[in-house]
């Protein structure tokens, strides 16, 4: 069974200072027009982004608070994932401070996974999460790579940024200790990418970011976490990564019932603003309450860190499948109520979109969550929060 770890508590202002530095950064910094630029140009993310975020600490989200991080808390998290979703920020925060630090973090008593930890919060190496097999939608499917006299051997799909990653951190099957376990044993292992046992087929997302297949083929790699340690600490991360995953999706909503608000009042047919047509209004409201909503499920699923392992993850799962919907509605209504003009590539509504899109599927489809949801909820008992 998993360990429910609860991080040190930032006090509310420190978070709120936090969150304010992080939306200034955002408005002064970081635009559409930028953004554009960026999706055009070698290496797709802004290398001054990156080195701005090492320094201003934000890539040490996942260290201990002792450290100098935030210790994966939450809201700290969910700041900087919101800016990634509303200024569609092209940087692996996701892949790398997100994912890959909080593996590491929870790993932090290996040396090995210290050491990367501290490459990983400098900005001085980039590192991908490398799991899924098969199947994207499948994200938490069977595992099948496996490590062979101490070579790695098998394959990954949809790894987000692991066309550009320096190292890699990949799931792997361990034996099976008990004919019939219901829990797959996994290990974490840490791969360097450039290497001639690693084989990469890069590609870009609709989104604009990166991703690769990845083949490995007897492949050099260090241990971070064997046996039930590592599914332990995984499905651990993963719980973090989802709600990370959420946030995202939310600033990419807040940003399209913005434009479409503006688009509404500035848009005039007739001799008059169409936002004053009533169906419009309605629709408008319709789509800022489901923004509020999705932002109080994962307030939420936020306050659950101290509960049981079933009732934690019927919470974060939830949330995602609510978020997911949401997110799904406030894009295509985006849309439709721009017209012919919010498909178009010069318009970030369209952006906007395809992001949401991406980030709905990253870490498994809606039906996925939602029987996680029905499992954690039959474990967790009709008594539970």
């Amino acid at each position: 069974m998993n360990t429910i770890t609860v991080p040190p508590a930032l006090d509310a202002q420190t978070l709120q200072l936090f969150a304010d530095s992080v939306e200034r950064y955002g408005q002064d910094r970081y635009g559409f027009d930028t953004y554009r630029a960026l999706r055009r140009a070698s290496p797709g993310f802004s290398k001054q982004a990156w080195l701005d975020y090492a320094q201003m600490g934000w890539l040490g989200a996942a260290l201990p608070v002792e450290d100098g991080g935030f210790g994966s808390e939450p809201k700290a998290v969910a700041a900087l994932m919101r800016y990634a979703g509303e200024r569609l920020a092209l940087e692996p925060l996701f892949a790398c401070a997100v994912v890959c630090g909080r593996l590491l973090s929870l790993c932090g008593r290996a040396a090995a996974a210290r050491s990367r930890l501290d490459a990983l919060a400098s900005g001085r190496r980039l590192f991908a999460f490398a799991h899924a097999e098969h199947n994207a939608d499948a994200f938490d499917g069977l595992v099948e790579t496996k490590v062979e006299g101490g070579k790695l051997y098998g394959s990954k799909v949809v790894v987000l940024h692991g066309d550009l990653a320096d190292e890699l951190l990949v799931s792997v099957a361990e034996p099976v200790a008990t004919v019939g376990d219901a829990v797959q044993r996994l290990s974490l292992y840490a791969v360097e990418a450039d290497q001639p046992g690693v084989r990469k087929t890069s590609y870009g997302l609709i989104d604009g970011r990166g991703a690769a297949s990845i083949e490995f083929n007897g492949a050099a790699c260090t241990l971070l976490a064997q046996g039930g340690e590592g599914a332990s600490l995984l499905g651990l991360a993963l719980l973090d990564a989802r709600l990370a995953l959420c946030a995202e999706a939310h600033g990419a909503m807040r940003a399209l019932n913005r434009l479409t608000l503006a688009y509404l009042k500035e848009r005039r047919q007739f001799g008059r603003p169409i936002g004053m047509n009533q169906a419009l209004q309605h629709r408008m409201v319709e789509l800022y309450m489901l923004e509020q909503e999705a932002a109080a499920v994962i307030a939420a699923a936020q306050r659950s860190g101290g509960f049981a392992e079933a009732q934690r993850e019927r919470a974060v799962m939830g949330a995602v499948a609510h978020v997911i919907a949401a997110g799904r509605q406030i894009s295509h209504e985006a849309v439709q109520m721009h017209g012919g003009i919010g498909t178009t590539d010069e318009l970030a509504v369209s952006h906007y979109f395809k992001r949401i899109m991406v980030t709905n599927r990253l870490l498994g489809d809606r039906d996925a969550h939602l029987e996680a949801f029905a499992r954690a909820d039959a474990l967790a008992g009709a008594g539970s929060p």
